[in-house]
């Protein structure tokens, strides 16, 4: 965000944060909502959406027959096998549609050069909130706890 990244990513962490401060028609928003991945998370089904996803099944395809490993033979297969798994805690599979059409938009707001440049420099103009001290001052006084130790000037 600093350097004029533009973010494209899930309601999720930093994202929240990243997305109030620049506003949502600077930020590339994919993926089901928290509500949306608790409802689902009673019935999720990833195998299934795979097989329905055209796209989704010829990754698999590819990841499954060692195309991108084939000198390390299974390297792949936990992640794999935790993205098809119903208990993925992340629910990744049910993102990737999402994400797919997510790229599109992102493909299309680079076509306006002066759009992306405008978002470009949007990122980097709003992105001091993120400083590190202002993080780690904030981490600390949240969910760490912990008392700040003087700092030796000489």
């Amino acid at each position: 965000m600093m350097n004029g990244a533009i973010t494209i990513g899930t309601l999720d962490g930093a994202n929240i944060e990243i997305r109030e401060e620049v506003g949502e028609e600077n930020f590339f928003l994919f993926g089901l909502t928290e509500s949306e991945v608790e409802e689902m998370r009673h019935h999720y089904d990833p195998v299934s959406t795979i097989e329905q996803d055209d796209d989704l099944k010829r990754v698999f395809k590819l990841l499954e027959c060692g195309h991108f490993n084939q000198f390390e033979p299974g390297i792949f297969d936990d992640i794999i096998n935790s993205m098809k798994s119903p208990h993925d805690p992340w629910m990744t599979i049910a993102d990737f549609r999402s994400f797919i059409d997510a790229q599109r938009r992102v493909e299309r707001a680079y076509q306006d050069q002066e759009r992306w440049t405008r978002m470009s420099i949007l990122n980097c103009a709003y992105s001091g909130k993120f400083s590190t001290d202002r993080t780690i001052s904030d981490y600390n006084r949240d969910i760490w706890k912990l008392t700040p130790l003087p700092v030796d000037t000489d």
